[in-house]
């Protein structure tokens, strides 16, 4: 397994992607940069039985000529046309954003694109067209309708790729899915954005505005961060510094994050 970073991504002011009712307001601007919250976009490649996966593509890259996933990629020794399947927690534009090129061809010509298929169907869908949510969708549009005859739809609980379970983990999206990845007593939890920021471990029940439905999102956070500090599970966390990799701890009523210092894992 490897981490690559697809840069930054600017997720706006503190109290526009957080409702910081259940938590002192100036933490939460005292842990964003500059007022305004700037995130990863953490990029996971895996190998298994001699196929390689990708976690998430990150945003709509304008500059072809330095897209920093790709360079990871193949700096890492994996190349673009031999990358098997994409696999999103689901489709928001930060997420399926670099399947398609700004030109119009496949960045990944050769990868299958594994989704939940109640994410897909909800971002196709014109009814989320002169909404908030309107960007992702014509992004989600972009990225996915020219690519539907590749489209493979996971099943919860169960292996969409070789050595990786999917678990369905809805209220960021309808369709949002962590997946755990290894077998035997060697696991990774792949996250997705069930956590956009460490503010969320110390106060998990702050509801996260971008949220389709955020009481199913706080309800998720907190089942989810109690599965990883219960099985001392180590995770992957999309948005967190770079490489996103540690354990959840249990403090009080929270939870923190032990990061591991490598971006190789396993």
């Amino acid at each position: 397994m490897y981490v690559v970073s697809a840069g930054p991504l600017d997720i706006g002011e503190p109290d526009k992607a957080f409702d910081a009712a259940h938590c002192d307001h100036g933490e939460v601007y005292e842990l964003s940069s500059e007022g305004r919250i700037v995130v990863e976009q953490n990029v996971l490649a895996v190998r298994s039985q001699g196929r390689v996966a990708i976690f998430e593509t990150g945003a709509p890259f304008r500059d072809t000529g330095s897209n920093p996933l790709h360079a990871g990629l193949v700096s890492a020794g994996f190349e673009l046309d031999r990358i098997d399947a994409i696999i999103p927690t689901h489709a928001h534009l930060d997420h399926v954003g670099g399947i398609m090129a700004p030109a119009g061809h496949r960045n990944f010509r050769n990868a299958a694109i594994h989704l939940h298929a109640s994410d897909v169907e909800f971002w196709l869908a014109d009814e989320r067209l002169g909404t908030r949510g309107e960007h992702s969708a014509l992004v989600a549009r972009r990225n996915l309708v020219p690519n539907l005859d590749r489209l493979e739809f996971h099943v919860d609980d169960q292996e969409t790729f070789p050595n990786v379970t999917a678990m369905h983990t809805p209220g960021h999206t309808v369709g949002h899915t962590s997946f755990v990845i290894g077998s035997g007593n060697d696991f990774l939890f792949v996250v997705g954005d069930i956590v956009h920021h460490q503010c969320q471990l110390a106060h998990p029940r702050m509801k996260m505005l971008f949220d389709t439905d955020p009481d199913a999102g706080v309800e998720t956070r907190v089942r989810m961060l109690e599965y990883l500090a219960l099985r001392s599970m180590p995770a992957f966390f999309y948005h967190f510094p770079f490489p996103g990799l540690g354990y959840v701890e249990r403090v009080g009523d929270g939870y923190r994050f032990s990061p591991l210092s490598d971006r190789k894992w396993g």
